[in-house]
């Protein structure tokens, strides 16, 4: 029973963490983002890997002022103790050549305590 409680303990933290990442994004507050990530973070996608805050930092820098809003979606969270795995949809939306676009995609997400905090160690998405 106690695990459960734990476990219920770190997914409320988790999503907290989610609902801050959309929240920074919706406002406009981009390198925030990334402070999400740990020091040596991963973020792999189609054709993209990006290693390091500071990078993970430029990544997310670059929607700025092409932001509209960010919307995760919860699949499962796994807690492995030291280590949590989460699985999700991100709906992304920004503008690209003056034009709105939805970037919908799979992800899964490493999430590991820096600085007693969780962060994602690697962020690892695909197109749906």
């Amino acid at each position: 029973m106690a695990t459960l409680c734990v476990s219920q303990t770190i997914q409320d933290e988790i999503l907290e963490v989610n609902r801050t990442m959309e929240k920074a994004y919706n406002k406009g507050e981009l390198a925030r983002i990334a402070e999400h990530y740990t020091r040596d973070g991963i973020i792999v996608g189609n054709s993209t890997e990006i290693k390091g805050r500071e990078a993970i930092t430029a990544y997310w820098e670059n929607l700025q002022g092409r932001h509209i809003k960010w919307e995760l979606e919860n699949v499962e969270i796994i807690d492995y103790g030291s280590t949590v795995i989460q699985r999700g949809i991100s709906r992304l939306q920004f503008y690209h050549e003056n034009k709105a676009f939805q970037s919908d995609v799979r992800f899964t997400l490493v999430w590991v305590k820096e600085d007693n905090e969780w962060k994602i160690k690697i962020d690892h998405y695909s197109r749906i």
